[in-house]
């Protein structure tokens, strides 16, 4: 089972200095080879050294990425990717600071490689655009590319990450960065799921009127924030699995993380038809995996459930649900997928094989684009990358339902 607090910090707050995750309370570090580069170039099609070979019909298109977060278009097909960066642990760089034995904080160290906003142009001309803004959540509205930043200072006694638990917005035309919204301290004061207060912020989606739709995956709440004021507003809590299920968590459960099981929200889309359709992460609880809420907010019913690790959602052309699933064995760290949601509740993979998959987004020809390798940057060597697969996002085929 894994650890929510350790989780949501080490993906959703930047402080990974290689492929960490967590289990269960402890660290599992999977180092990159010490002779990991990036392949020369992106057309060449290749991974980078000392990693396993890609899926087959992957076309790399960027590479060199601090740990690539998110991913969203631009009107004119330009690809914007949120990196979240590197930051140090307690001691010497490139480690991961935690909590002693007996709950004492300790200190983080600050950000080795800070969290960036990349993109890559419609000639395939790659180039970060500013290193004052970057993260976990990426949108795109009338100029402007917003960009949330997690992070789990809150309870942990980690340094807070520049701009933490924030919505930033990167003006494409003045080059400047604004701070939208400032969401830590609301859940810091008001703590709307009445659980542990652990702000931080993850996946976002912005409407075609501006509101943008924000994942704080730690307090397990959607913000609605208007992109031009920053006014925001408590669109939803997201109900803890306890409650949706009725099921009584174990004491070994309750020993790993006391209280009752909660939801983990980390990505929205919407709908056509304005529903707001949230993915959680999925840690082998029983209950749904995605909750689909009315425009308001007020109510919401359930999807499928038997997913897991899911960390990122996108709709394709064809209507349905596209999630990406970070490992398919936390215990082992093996490799990811992007999964289909169809029309009948069935999932079906669409693309396997993938090392630590993250962000997805479609492009207007339907190709599907995935930020790979999201968790295993070293200072030395950033691996992160996003494949195109193309073609994805077209008629589905039958396929076998969730187990």
């Amino acid at each position: 089972m894994v650890n929510r607090r350790t989780f949501v910090t080490v993906v959703g707050g930047g402080i990974a200095a290689s492929a960490t995750l967590a289990l269960g309370g402890t660290i599992l570090a999977r180092q990159a080879t010490p002779d990991a580069t990036p392949a020369a170039s992106p057309a060449d099609g290749g991974a980078p050294g000392g990693m396993p070979p890609l899926p087959a019909g992957a076309v790399p298109v960027a590479q060199g990425l601090w740990n690539p977060q998110d991913l969203a278009f631009g009107p004119d097909g330009t690809l914007y990717i949120a990196e979240n960066g590197i930051a140090g642990g307690g001691g010497e760089p490139g480690t991961m600071a935690t909590p002693g034995p007996d709950g004492t904080p300790v200190t983080a160290s600050p950000m080795i490689v800070p969290s960036q906003l990349s993109a890559v142009a419609p000639d395939g001309t790659q180039a970060v655009l500013t290193t004052e803004a970057g993260g976990v959540g990426i949108g795109y509205y009338d100029g402007e590319v917003f960009l949330a930043q997690g992070g789990g200072s809150v309870g942990t006694g980690f340094t807070p990450l520049p701009a933490e638990n924030t919505v930033s917005a990167y003006n494409l035309e003045t080059k400047a960065v604004r701070v939208v919204a400032s969401l830590g301290p609301y859940e810091a004061e008001n703590n709307p799921d009445g659980l542990d207060v652990n702000p931080n912020l993850y996946g976002m989606a912005i409407s075609a009127d501006g509101q943008i739709y924000q994942v704080d995956a730690g307090g397990n709440t959607i913000y609605k924030i208007d992109a031009k004021s920053g006014e925001f507003s408590l669109f939803a809590v997201v109900p803890n699995l306890t409650d949706l299920t009725g099921a009584t968590p174990t004491a070994e459960e309750q020993a790993q993380q006391p209280g009752p099981r909660q939801p983990v929200p980390t990505s929205v889309v919407l709908d056509a038809d304005s529903t707001v359709t949230v993915t959680l992460l999925g840690e082998g609880w029983p209950g749904p995996s995605i909750l689909n809420f009315a425009a308001d907010g007020s109510s919401y019913t359930e999807g499928i459930s038997g997913l897991s690790m899911i960390v990122n959602s996108a709709l394709g052309p064809d209507g349905l649900l596209y999630v990406s699933q970070l490992t398919s064995d936390m215990s082992t760290g093996a490799p990811g997928a992007v999964l289909r949601i169809n029309a009948d509740g069935s999932v079906e993979p669409v693309v396997e094989g993938l090392l630590f998959p993250h962000g997805i987004a479609f492009s207007t020809e339907g190709h599907l684009f995935v930020a790979t390798n999201s968790i295993i940057s070293t200072p030395e060597a950033p691996m992160g990358m996003v494949l195109r697969f193309d073609n994805v996002g077209g008629a589905s085929p039958a396929a076998s339902p969730a187990a």
